[in-house]
């Protein structure tokens, strides 16, 4: 079983403590996955933006700490992807994604109208306690399941791309960090190896003669 880390913030230091400012800012680096690769920290970012696109609005927390669960990434960098997704950002994607959906699934737009955007991004948590009652609020009795699945699958399709993106530009962006900052990767590298060993050590002791 794997060691529960402790963050650099709260080890005890024999010489030059750290003081409560510097501790702070060391917590806060870690969280944000300061001793993990560029491409896990990107691919938690992108995830987290993928997610904040997604039409599951009020299950975005959830979804980001169930995912980066899963695929043992970080959990704050994946919630706060999340963050990109709100209603400035949604207004022109859904009606896009929605579109896209539809014509994806064949429908016509006379049978398939438009969507009350108001109503859906202004769509509370509680949806999820009576989800017929708010989908015909939102959605209208008229063509109910083409209208959702319009919905999901082109702003599912979108949010992906979104994602993509959000994963190569974050990638980009520590790369390059790193390239200026070649000390920050080098002590980060050392991190990882000393997690490493120490995990490695742990397990074969862990293991039964």
């Amino acid at each position: 079983m794997r060691k529960l880390t402790i963050s650099r913030a709260f080890r005890k230091r024999r010489h030059h403590r750290l003081k409560w400012r510097r501790r702070l800012r060391v917590l806060i680096l870690d969280l944000l996955g300061r001793e993990e690769t560029p491409e896990r920290v990107a691919a938690a970012i992108g995830l987290g933006v993928g997610i904040g696109f997604t039409p599951f609005i009020g299950l975005h927390l959830l979804l980001s700490l169930g995912l980066a669960w899963l695929f043992r990434l970080n959990k704050i960098d994946t919630v706060l992807g999340t963050l990109s997704g709100q209603v400035p950002t949604w207004t022109p994607v859904f009606p896009v994604g929605y579109r896209l959906g539809r014509a994806i699934l064949g429908y016509s737009r006379h049978t398939v109208p438009p969507l009350n955007w108001d109503a859906i991004f202004h769509s509370r948590i509680t949806w999820v306690l009576h989800p017929m009652e708010t989908a015909h609020q939102l959605f209208g009795r008229h063509a109910l399941g083409p209208r959702v699945a319009s919905l999901f699958v082109g702003t599912t399709i979108l949010a992906t791309l979104i994602g993509f993106a959000a994963y190569a530009t974050a990638l980009t962006l520590l790369r390059l960090y790193h390239r200026r900052h070649p000390r920050v990767a080098i002590r980060a590298a050392h991190r990882r190896r000393q997690t490493g060993e120490a995990s490695e050590s742990e397990s074969k002791a862990s293991q039964p003669p």
